[in-house]
């Protein structure tokens, strides 16, 4: 499609906007939207599928020799892509080129002037985190290598705090581990700016949501410290899902009740009670910031 903007090649004349197919309609991306971000898929090689989602397929390939993630939107049975999903698709890649941190899964460009729309970014080479915590377990994965998630991810909380960014939907599925084993927060599909506090639209991941945002649709940051705080009994508990044996609902009553998980056996004391529990403040205000948990986990892994 590109080279038809560049070219006619035989058309009678060149083309002035990428067209995508949605739905059996058409849906126009302005070519504007992504000037500096914007690479040709011809510059692309997509190998192996290394994951996939509701709206969306990962993709390892290479750009200019280099290991990449390749996320593609999924088409829809008639050949397109519902307008929603292509807006919210875009809508992720746009919030991506905002976020500029190292414990951040990093955009490196996007293709929105072919079908399929992708987004380009950099490469993990040891997966998702949640995945890892459960394939490797604690024969494996030591102590600080645990509290050393802990800080990467909240480094990369601290910095969406300061950039009132609500992530939304943090979780360990959605953390990211590079060879190095440096945890990145990946899957901005749901984050919004929350300087004039944002309405929640859609189905919420319970388990990880912080009460007032199940009860009131609305996130803040401090929604994200009690999901923080869920991510952490993850890691710790080497990935098993939360709440076990709870439905939803239970789930929801009983938190609002009083009910916290328990510590699992590996976390230190320390910090089951002074960051995890502290995340898990019925009241919002009550719960910690991301930079006093920084500096928290800074005293544990000095004594772990």
């Amino acid at each position: 499609m590109l080279h038809y903007e560049k070219d006619s090649d035989g058309l009678c004349s060149k083309l002035r906007k990428a067209v995508l197919k949605q739905g059996g309609k058409e849906f126009n991306i302005d070519p504007n939207r992504f000037t500096k971000w914007e690479i040709s898929p011809r510059d692309l090689i997509k190998s192996t599928l290394i994951g996939s989602g509701q709206f969306g397929e990962v993709f390892e390939g290479q750009l200019a020799g280099k290991k990449v993630a390749i996320k593609t939107l999924k088409a829809e049975k008639d050949g397109g892509a519902k307008e929603q999903q292509i807006s919210d698709f875009l809508s992720e890649a746009e919030k991506m080129t905002k976020l500029q941190h190292k414990n951040l899964v990093q955009l490196i460009g996007v293709c929105t002037q072919g079908n399929p729309i992708m987004i380009i970014s950099e490469f993990m080479g040891k997966g998702c985190l949640l995945d890892y915590l459960r394939s490797r377990g604690r024969a494996v994965i030591t102590i600080n290598a645990q509290i050393g998630f802990c800080k990467d991810i909240c480094a990369a909380m601290e910095y969406l705090e300061e950039k009132k960014f609500v992530h939304r939907d943090l979780a360990a599925r959605n953390i990211l581990l590079s060879d190095e084993q440096v945890a990145k927060v990946a899957d901005f599909g749901l984050a919004k700016d929350s300087q004039m506090g944002e309405t929640d639209i859609g189905k919420l991941p319970i388990k990880w949501t912080a009460p007032e945002a199940i009860r009131m649709k609305v996130s803040t940051s401090k929604s994200d410290v009690w999901s923080y705080g869920v991510v952490l009994w993850e890691i710790f508990d080497f990935g098993r899902a939360p709440y076990p044996r709870m439905g939803q609902k239970d789930v929801v009553d009983a938190v609002v009740k009083g009910y916290r998980m328990e510590r699992p056996e590996t976390c230190p004391e320390e910090l089951y009670d002074s960051l995890i529990m502290e995340c898990w403040q019925l009241e919002p205000l009550k719960r910690p910031t991301f930079k006093l948990l920084m500096k928290k986990l800074g005293t544990i892994q000095a004594h772990a």
